[in-house]
């Protein structure tokens, strides 16, 4: 993947040198330099199963489908409002009033539909293509190495948006950072339900820890490392509960190709 990171690079430097910003719209189209990449490699190098097994299309039904798709958004936002409790608890931050949640909660699934159509490009490639590529790693070595490879993705699009000041420096920081954990939380809803329907629905929820909080401008740089932090224990820790059970050599699901190394029993 070493084409879309040199990709993500060179456009990032490009709006930087003629100083132009960074369009909302280059964000959500940007995610879909992996699976543009994976494309080209399964058109140079023929491998068995076809786009279908190597992106991991094939949900094993709809039931399979419908419930890992409520169990990885249901199981990311349950992490961010446990993630905020201590920070609300014991910090400065203050929780979004109830009718701003209400709205949330309201648009929440026609948001990740349509949020669904960008997330996509990103997880056909990272949590498809290349969660399978390095399926022998096993889950954790296989996981990490994919989340750092999709932080350094983000870095020169989190830092190009920093320079120009659309994000906040420490914003970016934060934000670039607890995309590992969530990295590996994305690849265990992938390897457990079989499937990358799960990852990039979840993927697509609209909201993060910081979304939860109301006063995040007067938050000190200790309380949103500390967030980041709590963030990334649970899901991590989400993650080994996808995943736990017994481990077992590396297998093949006959519908879709993806690795079963490592899944529960």
């Amino acid at each position: 993947m070493s084409i879309a990171l040199g990709a993500i690079t060179a456009i990032c430097a490009t709006f930087l040198a003629v100083g132009a910003t960074i369009p909302e719209w280059f964000v959500v189209v940007g995610r879909w330099l992996p699976a543009l990449v994976s494309l080209v490699v399964l058109r140079l190098v023929v491998l068995p199963g076809g786009l279908a097994r190597w992106w991991a299309l094939r949900p094993g039904g709809w039931r399979r489908l419908l419930g890992g798709c409520a169990v990885a958004v249901v199981a990311l936002i349950a992490v961010y409002a446990l993630s905020v409790l201590p920070i609300v608890a014991f910090g400065p931050a203050e929780p979004q009033p109830g009718s701003a949640l209400a709205q949330v909660a309201i648009l929440l699934i026609p948001t990740i539909l349509v949020f669904s159509l960008s997330t996509f490009g990103e997880e056909v490639g990272w949590r498809g293509f290349l969660q399978q590529t390095l399926a022998e790693w096993g889950f954790w070595r296989a996981s990490a190495t994919i989340a750092g490879v999709w932080v350094a993705f983000h870095v020169p699009l989190h830092g190009a948006m920093a320079i120009q000041g659309t994000i906040d420096w420490l914003i970016a920081a934060t934000s670039t950072i607890g995309l590992f954990p969530l990295g590996l939380f994305l690849s265990a809803a992938v390897l457990r339900f079989r499937s990358v329907w799960p990852a990039v629905f979840a993927h697509a929820v609209p909201l993060s820890a910081l979304n939860l909080i109301s006063n995040v401008d007067d938050l000190g740089p200790g309380t949103l490392w500390a967030l980041t932090a709590i963030t990334a224990v649970l899901l991590t820790a989400a993650a080994a509960l996808l995943v736990r059970g017994r481990t077992r050599p590396a297998e093949t699901d006959s519908e879709n190709g993806v690795s079963a190394a490592n899944l529960p029993r």
